[in-house]
């Protein structure tokens, strides 16, 4: 795959503050792992860093993390054999389950809310407010956004017809789009809002909460085989529970905890395949 599809985020952004790896194992090849781009390169640099870390350190190899331009960028990156562990949203994360192989190691215990956030002194205040409107989203493809549209059609507001769609390229900089006006709303998540600076956070405001959803999910390339498969779940179940960086993470990230996946978690997911599927041109 070219260079270019794949983003690199790690090197010169996220310099570690001390070796992270003995020099006798600096010749194996790293674990590559992709993070669905919800955020900004930056903001997931800084996020993941205690992860990469703490995986590095523990496996005794390189490890790196590379996100993509786009969601369905990501799924093609993985799909291809690019990642050896991806970071994805749930609904990609059960395409590459079925149609990949890829095996779920761990989940974030939290699940996500679909909200629709507006400027702090707008005049939105109710779903039939987004009549005529713009309202921003981060990616037609994340689940938030799935989630959200669904819920309109479901109380008659149609894009294209009620309102119109103004794709961004991460859920802040849809957020973005609001503070500058070329947008009357954004769809985001709790957790993801939680992420962001500050300033953002408190310049704007809910206006619907278009419904709950499963958070990211943890999955393993097909060829890492089932013993590294099965180390690396615990790895990350202890990373999440037992120390202190993995604490300061989700203290940090909003995503609560990290919990093993069971299969009642990857079969509720299918209910979002049908428009997953379209979204990304596949067939069933």
């Amino acid at each position: 795959m070219p260079c270019l599809l794949k983003l690199l985020l790690l090197t010169i952004l996220a310099m570690p503050a001390y070796p992270v790896f003995a020099e006798g194992n600096s010749q194996e090849k790293p674990l590559e792992i992709g993070v669905v781009p919800y955020l900004s390169a930056r903001v997931l640099i800084g996020s993941y860093e205690p992860l990469r870390l703490y995986l590095e350190l523990t496996l005794g190899r390189p490890v790196k993390i590379y996100s993509a331009t786009g969601f369905k960028q990501f799924y093609l990156n993985a799909k291809e054999g690019d990642y050896d562990v991806v970071i994805s949203a749930a609904h990609i994360a059960r395409i590459l389950q079925k149609n990949s192989k890829f095996t779920p190691l761990a989940r974030y215990s939290t699940n996500n809310h679909s909200l629709v956030m507006t400027a702090l002194n707008s005049k939105l205040h109710t779903l039939q407010d987004l009549r005529g409107q713009v309202l921003a989203v981060p990616d037609q493809l994340s689940l938030a956004t799935i989630v959200c549209m669904n819920y309109l059609r479901e109380n008659g507001l149609r894009s294209g017809t009620d309102f119109h769609l103004l794709e961004a390229p991460s859920f802040s900089s849809a957020i973005l789009l609001v503070q500058k006006t070329e947008a009357r709303a954004a769809v985001t998540t709790d957790a993801v809002l939680s992420q962001m600076p500050q300033e953002m956070r408190e310049s704007v405001r809910p206006i619907v909460d278009a419904g709950e959803f499963s958070n990211l999910i943890f999955l393993a390339h097909p060829r890492l085989g089932k013993n590294l498969t099965d180390l690396l779940s615990k790895m990350l179940l202890k990373f999440g529970n037992d120390t202190k960086d993995g604490k300061q993470f989700f203290n940090s990230t909003g995503f609560g905890g990290i919990v093993p996946v069971i299969t009642q978690d990857m079969q509720r997911l299918d209910r979002y395949l049908a428009e997953t599927n379209r979204l990304l041109n596949e067939t069933p």
